[in-house]
């Protein structure tokens, strides 16, 4: 009996994270357009996506794009995201207001100087490697939001 009991018991959390594996949400890819930069990339535009954003992913790439309806007062962190990122806030005006970096697993709020329409998650140095910059124009082709 004291066998079923510790095996139960340590099965509690494998359960657990298989049943939290089942509710991940899954991302619509989108066209992106920054600059003369055309790229697709994961759409988080309820709360719940953009709560999970890159979390548990193995990759960032394609990248993602958190919308929100209304320009909102935004802080980022990195909790359960194992891979280097590079955050562009972007305005009210869709133009990039900031751009930032955020290590692994990094628990620490990083808020935008200002409310944002949205935050483009990219790899480390794509921002860079791009030719993007603050100020450039940022597109969403064709979105229902």
């Amino acid at each position: 009996m004291k066998r079923l009991l510790l095996l139960v018991l340590l099965s509690l959390p494998l359960l657990a994270c298989a049943n939290s594996a089942e509710q991940l949400e899954v991302f619509d890819l989108v066209p992106l357009k920054l600059g003369n930069t055309q790229i697709q990339v994961q759409l988080a535009d309820t709360p719940e996506k953009r709560a999970q954003g890159l979390m548990f992913q193995q990759s960032a790439e394609p990248g993602m794009l958190l919308l929100y309806k209304a320009p909102t007062a935004v802080s980022l962190w990195m909790a359960n995201t194992a891979m280097p990122l590079d955050v562009a806030y972007i305005g009210p005006d869709w133009t990039i207001a900031e751009l930032i970096t955020l290590e692994p697993f990094n628990t620490t709020p990083v808020p935008a100087a200002k409310p944002v329409i949205a935050a483009l998650e990219m790899p480390r140095g794509w921002f860079a490697k791009h030719g993007i910059s603050l100020g450039q124009k940022v597109t969403l082709e064709k979105h229902k939001n």
